[in-house]
């Protein structure tokens, strides 16, 4: 197979090669299609603007515990889509999560218009479909749509790149999704349900609450955020650069040995410095209220007990992040750059103009100047790694 016609209502058939094996496949719509694919492979991608609102039907019968599943799709200002994505995400999630175990991986991208469905098996794509079907009832069945199977392995692998090309927001956790159905809710209930183009307000939630993509700077913290130093690593367990471990976690929990109950709020900005290293990791908006480990994750996690207490934050830096053991800022001479440009101004709020001390004192966190915490943000985002500047 080079390439098959899908068309909705009209019967097609072709065989695809999967694992040494003939698998054949007979279908009368894009619906027929997707199901049949999914139950052969252990890898789905899914770029698709519109979704089904319950996806139940989508998945009800199917053997799917084995699948990886990525979705992309977007949340725009356009019809009710505001008002319906986020439960369409929390039904996919859930759905994936009771057949998997796994959350799924949810990306969003705000440009998105493009349908493509890529399957894959063993790590190798083995089957696309680029198409006009939106990932709907009417879409896969009803309406006339029309799109091309593929399975030559390098166009695939070049649609996988597309898909994921010029992305908004990544991984959004359960939480996350919850928090854009509480603002459609809400909203619907003091508004109606429209017609026209709606916007729900759901831009500003993401903006807060979400992790943008690395190619992302368009991110806003609050005006009111406050800046803090997040130490991470220990004397024992340095974070050093020839390690080369990246810090690429788009939504993780960040470890405290104290809580940071009522000092660090959602909205704030959490730059992380390496133990050892000296030197900064990413930086982080803080997503969600702290929260404290089981006795039993304690009793299990001798770092547990150490570090107790945890906030979720959203990685602002992941370009940095993902290598920034390739040219590290290190604190000193950030520190030593912020007082040359500023010399009348605080680097931390307790009004000291050094921050070494204080991280090897073991303090988990404290508080810098808005102007420092925002020198240092701006440093970060200027980051351009080595590779990309030699080309």
């Amino acid at each position: 197979m080079s390439y098959v016609v899908v068309t909705n209502g009209v019967a097609a058939g072709t065989t695809l090669l999967v694992d040494k094996m003939v698998q054949s496949l007979q279908f009368t719509d894009h619906f027929t299609l997707i199901r049949q694919l999914l139950t052969i492979c252990d890898s789905c991608l899914l770029a698709v603007p519109f979704l089904f609102e319950d996806f139940t039907v989508l998945f009800e019968g199917l053997e799917i515990s084995r699948v990886e599943f990525e979705l992309i799709s977007s949340c725009a200002k356009r019809g009710q889509d505001q008002l319906k994505k986020p439960f369409s995400l929390r039904s996919f999630g859930q759905l994936v999560r009771a057949e998997t175990g796994r959350w799924p991986v949810i990306h969003l991208n705000e440009f998105l218009h493009s349908k493509i469905y890529i399957f894959g098996k063993g790590g190798r794509p083995i089957a696309g479909l680029v198409t006009s079907a939106n990932l709907t009832a009417a879409g896969l069945g009803r309406n006339h749509e029309t799109g091309l199977l593929l399975d030559d392995s390098e166009q695939l692998e070049q649609l996988i790149a597309v898909a994921r090309r010029d992305l908004s927001y990544v991984h959004l956790a359960e939480h996350q999704i919850d928090r854009l159905c509480l603002a459609a809710e809400v909203w619907r209930r003091q508004n109606g349900s429209p017609e026209e183009d709606t916007d729900v307000g759901l831009g500003n939630i993401l903006n807060r609450y979400a992790t943008p993509a690395a190619g992302n700077r368009n991110i806003r913290l609050a005006g009111n955020a406050r800046y803090f130093i997040k130490v991470s690593g220990d004397k024992d367990r340095p974070i050093l650069p020839k390690d080369e471990e990246p810090r690429s976690e788009p939504h993780g929990k960040l470890d405290f040995a104290k809580s940071p109950d009522k000092a660090i709020v959602i909205g704030d900005c959490l730059l992380e410095v390496a133990v050892g290293g000296q030197c900064f990791l990413s930086y982080h908006a803080c997503a969600s209220e702290p929260y404290e480990r089981t006795e039993k994750e304690k009793e299990l996690n001798p770092d547990h007990r150490r570090w107790p207490f945890y906030v979720y934050g959203n990685n602002l830096s992941l370009h940095y992040g993902e290598q920034w053991f390739r040219a590290p800022i290190g604190v000193d001479a950030t520190v030593e750059e912020f007082k040359a440009l500023h010399p009348g101004t605080s680097v931390t709020k307790a009004g000291k103009d050094h921050i070494k001390g204080a991280i090897q004192m073991g303090n988990s966190y404290f508080q810098v100047t808005k102007e420092f915490g925002e020198f240092v943000r701006r440093k970060i985002d200027a980051f351009v790694s080595p590779a990309h500047a030699a080309s």
